[in-house]
């Protein structure tokens, strides 16, 4: 039977509903690809919980994490109690969404004295995202003491339980950074390579990008064998770095720039360079005192 029918040509009827059925195998499988991209835009939508935010005088960025948690990364030196949490420090981690809306995780703290060591024992803290009258976002944070198990709680109209050290609000600033590889140039200028260069001494100009300063800066020259890295000072958020050219035997040179700012964005430039030619020395004459 089964060979029978595969052997005789469907009528038209026949073809029609098999057409109308592939056709409807098609739409359903549009749907569910739809479905699908819908599904995956939504997974991959931000946190209310991310962005900058201002703490105490300084800065946070709170970025999400692989596998669903979240960290609070200081970008502008901030103080908690008595001493400064650094720019790069991981001052909140293990952010993680709670049923209700917050945000349950840990909080990095110091020993109260003058050295301000890190305290290896996190402290027990919540936070949830509010929005305020104008429409803006606040940040309130509530605070356990390190030695205490007291898990903080806020609900939903902000009103707060187990905080054994207390809560603050903070101001929402902006948006994570979104640095693209094609905006190097804003953050690094290199001299002009248009003409040769005479200089023993090159410099280089970096400017930290915005709520997102430099973790790690690399600057490195490259001319035959010769290999040297450029010594770096900083004023503020501004770097200049200082590459020593003296003994060059060759005249083209290369210049490498590679850095990795706080939040993990890792870019490159480079520049290729021909030094000036110069000319001997005329020979000293030696002067006969009489």
């Amino acid at each position: 039977m089964m060979r029978r029918s595969l052997s005789k040509a469907p009528n038209d009827s026949r073809t029609a509903r098999w057409l109308r059925a592939g056709r409807f195998s098609l739409l359903a499988t549009g749907m569910v690809t739809v479905m699908l991209v819908v599904g995956a835009g939504s997974a991959s939508a931000k946190a209310p919980i991310e962005g900058v935010w201002s703490f105490n005088g300084g800065k946070v960025a709170i970025q999400a994490q692989p596998g669903g948690t979240f960290v609070g990364t200081v970008v502008s030196p901030t103080k908690f109690s008595q001493c400064y949490h650094p720019v790069g420090e991981e001052m909140w981690t293990s952010i993680t969404l709670q049923p209700n809306g917050s945000y349950w995780g840990l909080h990095q703290w110091f020993f109260e004295t003058s050295e301000c060591i890190r305290n290896p024992e996190l402290g027990l803290t919540a936070w949830r995202v509010q929005e305020a009258s104008d429409g803006s976002r606040l940040l309130q944070v509530c605070f356990s003491e390190p030695s205490s198990k007291s898990q903080p709680t806020i609900a939903t109209n902000g009103a707060s339980t187990g905080a054994t050290y207390g809560c603050s609000e903070s101001g929402r600033i902006s948006a994570l950074p979104a640095i693209e590889p094609t905006e190097v140039g804003k953050y690094v200028s290199f001299p002009d390579n248009g003409s040769c260069f005479g200089r023993r001494k090159m410099r280089i100009h970096l400017q930290d990008p915005v709520n997102d300063p430099f973790a790690k800066i690399v600057i490195k020259l490259k001319s035959g064998k010769v290999h040297r890295r450029a010594k770096l000072k900083r004023h503020g958020s501004k770097i200049v770095a200082i590459l020593n050219l003296r003994g060059l035997v060759r005249s083209t040179f290369k210049v490498t720039v590679r850095f990795t700012t706080v939040l993990g964005t890792h870019l490159s430039a480079k520049r290729t360079y021909h030094r000036c030619a110069t000319s001997p020395r005329p020979p000293h004459k030696h002067r006969h005192h009489r």
